[in-house]
């Protein structure tokens, strides 16, 4: 029989040896600094575009673990927790390409600002939280400022506003 998987007990690049899981994340990374490189007509809009594709992607576990509720799937566990990395993954990688976006586009807009600075607290709470920060305090407040949806829907609105879609 096998033994239950916590969604706390994941490998952090996935399973499989260290050699090609490493291949995989520097092929991954390659191809992103060439399409922020080559895209459109600059770097500040090839990292824009990346960050918004990485955070979508990133963020697909949500709809994903709705569904699963609403619907009871079972035996879905090991798929949900390859999703819980690639979550990790691909938000910190969003967070890493908004920062150097911000940086090659030199922002004055405080509402970009503020979206930047709730996109790095959640990213930082995610990682708290995977990492199991050890004060019981600190997990609890962490994990309500990280799943607290409204933080969210602020970034996505200042985000919006700030790049003057309102």
């Amino acid at each position: 029989m096998e033994a239950k998987t916590s969604s706390y007990n994941i490998e952090i690049l996935g399973r499989g040896p260290l050699r090609s899981r490493m291949y995989l994340v520097g092929s991954l990374v390659l191809l992103s600094v060439l399409y922020a490189f080559f895209s459109d007509y600059n770097l500040a809009t090839g990292t824009g575009n990346l960050c918004m594709v990485l955070f979508l992607a990133a963020n697909i576990y949500f709809p994903a673990k709705r569904i699963r509720l609403h619907y009871n799937l079972k035996n879905v566990q090991p798929t949900f927790n390859r999703l819980l990395v690639y979550h990790i993954w691909l938000n910190t990688t969003s967070f890493v390409v908004a920062c150097i976006h911000c940086y090659v586009t030199l922002w004055s807009n405080n509402w970009l600002l503020f979206a930047l600075f709730l996109m790095g607290w959640l990213t930082v709470a995610g990682f708290l939280m995977f990492i199991k920060y050890p004060p019981s305090k600190v997990k609890k407040g962490v994990y309500i400022l990280h799943t607290q949806q409204l933080v969210f829907f602020i970034m996505i609105f200042a985000m919006l506003k700030g790049h003057y879609v309102f």
